[in-house]
């Protein structure tokens, strides 16, 4: 888990995981408070762009492909590439606002996890926090000097 969250800082394995961080000016991106209550798609959507990771949700949308075998017969019609992660504190109305969002994922600091921060074994997603969830998780992950 913890080598998941630093990957997240690791302009290297972000861009190496297929990530389009060229508009982005710092990794990982964080943001004030205000993202956490945001309850509009399109507010979401600006703010994402004001980031610079909108190439990487045109990314997504252009991945979107239909999944081979029996899979399509049983619920799971369509296979599409992951976007940006974005991690708050506590949801006030960014879960509903952002999941119309294709690729675009929101979880609390208590729902993290490596599944989450690392798709497919593979580290280094693109993660968005807000300046309450990197507190947070300095309080959940903060090692004891010895």
């Amino acid at each position: 888990m913890l080598s998941a969250i630093a990957a997240t800082a690791s302009k290297a394995l972000v861009s190496e995981r297929g990530h389009r961080i060229e508009d982005i000016p710092q990794i990982p991106p964080i943001v004030t408070r205000e993202l956490e209550n945001t309850r509009k798609t399109a507010e979401v959507e600006e703010i994402l762009i004001n980031l610079g990771v909108l190439s990487d949700i045109f990314k997504v949308k252009e991945s979107r492909r239909l999944r081979a075998g029996k899979g399509k017969m049983r619920g799971r019609k369509t296979k599409q590439a992951l976007g940006p992660l974005i991690v708050v504190a506590k949801d006030g109305g960014i879960l509903n606002a952002a999941r119309n969002i294709p690729g675009v994922e929101v979880v609390t600091v208590d729902g993290l996890d490596a599944e989450v921060l690392a798709p497919g074994t593979h580290a280094g997603r693109l993660t968005i926090y807000t300046d309450n969830a990197i507190g947070q998780l300095d309080k959940i992950f903060k090692s004891e000097e010895v």
